[in-house]
């Protein structure tokens, strides 16, 4: 039976992407697919010991693509209309294009909209058929002003991440919540 493991974890927050200086496309990218490569970020170094084409991605996003989404829409009315560069992340996947291109990270993926529950699930699977040696999880609750105010909900934008090995040291995959980071 393969055991896994928590090799690495990180949680970020919006406060924490205002300071970050990830080269020229950061300040484009919408803030959920900030938060996510933010929130891996510290994973580079565990990149290196595994082939590139051997690293998944699971990310799950509660709200989708939704506040993006509605930061868009709103545009229509602006001097200029729809903005293409906030097109590029109407998909709730652009976090994942996003790390992957980053790191190089060419191995399988996976973009759930909703809450974190499945994360670890599908990471263990991708794990245990042999299709990846290790998984970076990722997720992603973020609710934009825009977003807010159009649904009544209170302010959230936070990542929480976490990478998945197999046989390694760490903490058990078992007891990790992304949550609760």
């Amino acid at each position: 039976m393969n055991k896994f493991f928590i090799t690495a974890h990180n949680c970020v927050t919006a406060a924490d992407a205002c300071g970050a200086r990830l080269g020229t496309r950061f300040r484009r990218m919408d803030l959920s697919s900030q938060l996510a490569l933010l929130a891996v970020e510290s994973f580079a170094p565990h990149f290196e010991s595994t082939p590139r084409d051997r690293v998944a991605i699971v990310l799950a996003a509660r709200a989708g693509s939704l506040p993006t989404d509605v930061n868009f829409w709103e545009g229509r009315n602006a001097a200029g209309g729809l903005s293409p560069t906030i097109f590029t992340y109407t998909l709730p996947s652009a976090g994942i294009g996003e790390i992957a291109i980053r790191h190089r990270l060419t191995g399988p993926n996976l973009c759930f909209v909703g809450d974190s529950r499945d994360v670890l699930v599908e990471a263990k699977d991708f794990l245990r058929r042999n299709e990846a040696d290790a998984c970076v999880c990722v997720f992603v609750d973020v609710a934009s002003p825009a977003f807010r105010k159009m649904i009544g909900c209170t302010e959230a934008a936070k990542a929480t991440a976490a990478l998945l090995q197999r046989n390694g040291p760490g903490l058990p995959a078992n007891e990790f919540n992304l949550l609760s980071v």
